[in-house]
């Protein structure tokens, strides 16, 4: 059975997949007047109890971002702390990763990706370099050379022209990919913090 902590999405999240199959899913906040810290091991906790996973649990998996800083820096403290303690290994899923699954069938593409706190990041490909760039204006130049969009959340309206596009799920995302994602124990997580800032990044 594998434990999928999503903290890069909009709303943090709990899948649990066995059989390439998610069994079960549940939100660990839904309320911006909940901390995601305060709720993540009673959520834990709860899931655990409903399934076992201390008996039952193989592998880990965690969302790296682009997000938010605080989602991000919670969530990968709390998977490390189980890998430790369980001896379980973890395997890392950031925009890259999922830009590379996406890419397979669509050149020259872009990915608008909503995080929680209200972060957006649009992430593309050039060559063999990433870049990342944190939305913070209503207005967005795009490179020419994007013809398409990939999104998890809504079409980003605010820029200049209209892409052909496509909604994407990050949970659907991992699902259909299991075979292809490497897990390792004692992996160092390191949360991808995207700021305009260049001192922070």
């Amino acid at each position: 059975m594998f434990l999928f902590l999503d903290v890069a999405s909009p709303i943090p999240e709990f899948h649990l997949i066995k059989d390439k199959k998610i069994i079960d899913s549940i939100k660990i906040i839904n309320d911006i007047d909940f901390k995601l810290s305060d709720k993540i091991i009673p959520t834990y906790l709860e899931i655990n109890k409903k399934h076992n996973l201390s008996k039952n649990l193989n592998k880990l998996i965690i969302t790296i971002g682009p997000g938010s800083y605080t989602a991000l820096r919670v969530g990968a403290s709390f998977i490390a702390g189980l890998s430790q303690s369980m001896s379980l290994p973890i395997s890392v899923i950031s925009i890259e990763t999922i830009y590379q699954y996406l890419a397979e069938k669509n050149n020259s593409i872009a990915i608008y990706f909503e995080s929680s706190n209200n972060q957006r990041f649009f992430s593309y490909q050039q060559g063999q370099k990433f870049f990342h760039e944190k939305i913070e204006k209503k207005n967005h130049i795009l490179l020419k050379s994007i013809n398409f969009i990939f999104f998890n959340f809504a079409y980003p309206k605010f820029i200049e022209k209209k892409l052909n596009s496509s909604l994407f799920s990050v949970k659907e995302i991992v699902l259909n990919n299991l075979p292809k994602i490497e897990f390792k124990k004692n992996l160092i997580i390191k949360p991808m913090y995207i700021s305009n800032n260049s001192i922070l990044n």
